[in-house]
This record gives structure tokens, sequence and C-alpha cells, in this order.
């Protein structure tokens, strides 16, 4: 089992000892990691893969029922990045590697397009949801309108269940 690595304001899941840390794309703020902390616990398989205490379908409708509706749309854009990446490291036998490559969630999203692993209607909503939560995490004061954020929280779950990831624990 890996353990998560905290140093300089940043944790990074892509090393396996203390003595190497990554900083790049990879590199999760501590205010985020804060966020997901209490969702996650490691269980390591596939390079960097996390085990949820809760499938991200729970995760988010958890977020649906309390209302947290910056937490459900970050965390979906999380779950996209996360579990793109790892569904492209197998389709590609290890030629798509996230973590050397430090793709953008825009650049996933479209090679799991291209790549025919999502719909043009999937890949559109993902985009959607992307482009909120860009949003969110850069004005923090933004107010959110409870249907279209239950919309696209629900549009996430959609989307994970495409990605035949939603119901993984």
């Amino acid at each position: 089992m890996r353990r998560v690595i905290e140093l300089n304001g940043a944790i990074s899941p892509y090393k396996h000892d203390e003595e190497s840390t990554d900083f790049g794309g990879g590199a999760i703020p501590l205010s985020f990691a804060r966020v997901l902390q209490p969702f996650l616990k490691q269980d390591l398989t596939l390079g960097i893969k996390y085990s949820l205490k809760k499938s991200p379908r729970e995760v988010l409708e958890d977020a649906i029922e309390n209302k947290e509706w910056f937490k459900g749309i970050v965390l979906s854009s999380a779950f996209f990045e996360h579990f793109s990446s790892a569904i492209l490291l197998k389709r590609t036998d290890g030629g798509i590697d996230n973590n050397k490559l430090e793709l953008s969630l825009e650049r996933l999203m479209r090679l799991l397009l291209d790549f025919g692993l999502v719909s043009i209607e999937i890949y559109s909503k993902m985009k959607e949801i992307a482009r909120e939560r860009n949003g969110l995490v850069h004005n923090p004061f933004k107010e959110i309108d409870e249907g279209a954020a239950i919309r696209l929280i629900k549009n996430a779950i959609e989307i994970l269940e495409s990605l035949e990831v939603a119901d993984i624990s």
C-alpha cells in the first residue's frame, strides 16, 4: 500500500517512496485534498488508483441530498480525470500514461471521444461540467443555481455509468 506524500502545499499520489515526489500536473492542492480525503482510502493496483469508501454514484448522490453543489461538481470533474486516465492507460496498454504526459482534463475527455469510448453527447456533458467546475474553483463566491447543479451532478452520474465506473468502490 502506498502513502500519499505531503510537501510544499501539495500532495502527490504518483510516487511510491518518500524520496521522490511529483509536482507536475498531477499534484493536488491541499485545499482540494482536504475535500477528497474523507472519501478516499488508498488501494494501489494500476499506477495511481484510489478506491472510494463509497462509489462515485453514492458520493454524488450524497452531494445532491446534502445540497453540496460545489463538492458535487468539483468531485465530478475529479472523477472524470481520474477514471479517464485509468481507462486510457488500460485501453492503450500503457501508451497513454497520464503520469508522464500530464494531460489536462480537456485533453483526456477529447481522447475518450477520439477513441470512441464516449459519445459526442457524453463528451458535451463532460465539457459542460468541467466548465462549471472551472468557474467555481476560480470564483469561490459564485452563486450556484440549485436546479442547474442537480442537473450537472445527475449528468455526471450518467457519464460515470457510461464509463462503467459509477459503482466502483
